[in-house]
């Protein structure tokens, strides 16, 4: 068995995502906690209106809900009976038996595996505190389990390899140093599950940032055809450099449909970090015009990158805002015509907003 656990700051995107599945016919519910029905009986709207009255008992913490996810080896032979009861007893090794939770078994994978959807607020309104660092603490549950329940040991979970799963920070990659695939996971490791990004090229903006890159492949190629994923380092100049690396060989797997999993995920989940991020660049243009630089330097300091990058979609340059802060990555035509590449470049152009009465005097400034 493998987790994986997704801190929230609301239920209605795990439970989105999910409820989503259900709809495309790759999962379905197997099991819930702490409702006033059976799973089978549950609409869509108890568990919102379940979830939400726990949430409303403490208003004050920010990450509300837990979006868990439990793999199992593909030669694990499971009935949902069964993969309900292992989702119950991990959720009461740690701690959360009597919070609400959903169990949804997902079947868009080579492997079983099931999502839980639950909020960690108690019925006192305290805070169940559980933070990334108890994931350690998951995988010795996860191993006890394989145990009790006759499971088949995760390759990929064994504890002496998870400092690889507990990177928030990474480091630009530069070809030619030792250690060049850790140094990519690392990055992969910090960006997969951490950011919140919507298409490829969202994804890339962030990578670009460390000096790496995700290629699904050109149009009509092999590699795209089958579904792959390759990821570069990059040069100095922006330039692929060295030989690719398969998304599979990465302990975390940050395959393609895995990043399609988090494009759906995260629309539902970046709202408020959109908001932050327009304030921020109104604020950027308020006053005199900056210069580019100058105003790319500017936003550096208030920990959001500017990225120009080129689509796959129409091979034109694009502009990208990365926000550390909030951890969110957006094009520039997804916040509004006014922070695409051609207008701030304008905005950054003073000198070329001459209005057709400031002209003449300063071509008369000239001749003087």
């Amino acid at each position: 068995m493998f987790p994986k656990i997704n801190w929230h700051a609301d239920f209605r995107g795990p439970l989105q995502y999910n409820e989503e599945k259900v709809k495309q016919g790759k999962a379905e519910i197997i099991g819930a906690a702490n409702f006033l029905k059976d799973h089978d009986h549950l609409t869509l709207q108890d568990k919102i209106n379940r979830f939400g009255q726990r949430t409303t008992l403490n208003e004050t913490v920010v990450m509300k809900s837990e979006h868990i996810s439990l793999g199992f080896d593909a030669t694990d032979v499971l009935s949902n009976e069964k993969m309900a009861v292992i989702g119950d007893r991990f959720m009461e090794r740690i701690s959360y038996a009597d919070q609400p939770y959903v169990i949804y078994r997902h079947y868009d994978s080579g492997h079983p595996h099931l999502h839980i959807v639950t909020v960690n607020i108690d019925a006192e309104g305290e805070k169940i505190h559980i933070r990334p660092a108890a994931l350690a603490e998951a995988h010795k549950i996860c191993r006890e389990l394989e145990v009790e329940f006759s499971l088949r040991p995760s390759a990929a979970a064994h504890l002496d390899q998870q400092d690889e799963f507990g990177v928030l920070h990474a480091q630009k990659v530069v070809y030619g140093e030792t250690g060049l695939k850790r140094a990519v996971s690392d990055v992969l490791n910090a960006v997969v599950d951490h950011y919140q990004y919507t298409s490829m090229d969202e994804f890339n903006a962030i990578l670009r940032e460390y000096n790496v890159i995700a290629n699904p492949g050109s149009e009509n190629s092999r590699l795209q055809k089958f579904g792959g994923l390759y990821y570069h380092v990059l040069d100095e100049n922006g330039e692929r450099i060295g030989v690719p690396l398969k998304a599979s060989e990465f302990l975390l797997k940050p395959t393609l449909p895995r990043l399609e999993e988090r494009f759906l995920l995260n629309q539902t989940l970046r709202e408020s970090s959109r908001e932050h991020l327009h304030t921020v660049l109104d604020w950027s243009f308020a006053g005199q015009a900056p210069d580019w630089e100058g105003w790319r330097n500017g936003l550096e300091r208030d920990g959001i990158s500017v990225v120009i990058n080129k689509s796959k979609a129409d091979s034109a340059e694009h502009l990208y805002f990365i926000d550390h802060k909030t951890k969110s990555a957006f094009s520039g035509e997804s916040l509004g015509d006014q922070y695409t590449l051609n207008a701030v470049r304008e905005r950054c152009r003073p000198e070329e907003r001459l209005t057709q009465d400031e002209i003449p005097s300063q071509r008369l400034k000239i001749n003087l």
